[in-house]
């Protein structure tokens, strides 16, 4: 599976998470709760996620940019599991200014069209809190179906499933 590192459409550009973006990362880290700094599950500071995250040949995150006012606004990272599967560990918009403006069926339909027709992925899986109703929507509306509840440290999660078609 050859993994691309960027992809745009008129809106959205994205690009591999880059040493040069600790900086950024930091800021975001910071300004928000940590819950929902979604790549950063250890809960380790900026350097020394991405020195794990270089580490992992199966891991891919991404920087999201908004192309009119040419600004970082999240981050999305996604795992292979195999040749043919991928998995969608989620979406974040950090910036303030970016929040509440539609941007995340933008980006779920601009990451489908990455998985489905650049890396050709044949099945893409996410898992999400069962209580995030707003995520459960929008990833619905992208085509991902529940398969599952399983229970994640004391709180349930569905596991979602989109398909190539």
């Amino acid at each position: 599976m050859k993994i691309y590192s960027s992809y745009e459409n008129k809106e959205l550009s994205f690009r591999l998470v880059k040493r040069k973006d600790i900086k950024l990362l930091n800021k975001w880290y910071y300004s928000n709760s940590l819950e929902e700094f979604l790549y950063n599950k250890s809960n380790c500071r900026p350097r020394k996620w991405y020195r794990q995250y270089r580490k992992d040949p199966t891991a891919f995150c991404f920087i999201i940019e908004e192309k009119s006012d040419n600004i970082p606004i999240g981050i999305f990272c996604i795992s292979v599991l195999d040749a043919t599967s991928v998995k969608f560990d989620g979406y974040v918009i950090k910036e303030k200014c970016a929040k509440g403006k539609g941007y995340g069926i933008k980006i779920m339909n601009l990451v489908q069209e990455f998985l489905f027709i650049h890396i050709e992925a044949k099945y893409s899986y996410l898992e999400v809190f069962c209580n995030n109703r707003a995520a459960v929507e929008t990833y619905v509306k992208c085509g991902y179906k529940i398969k599952e509840v399983v229970e994640v440290e004391g709180k349930d999660m569905y596991v979602m499933r989109a398909v190539n078609k």
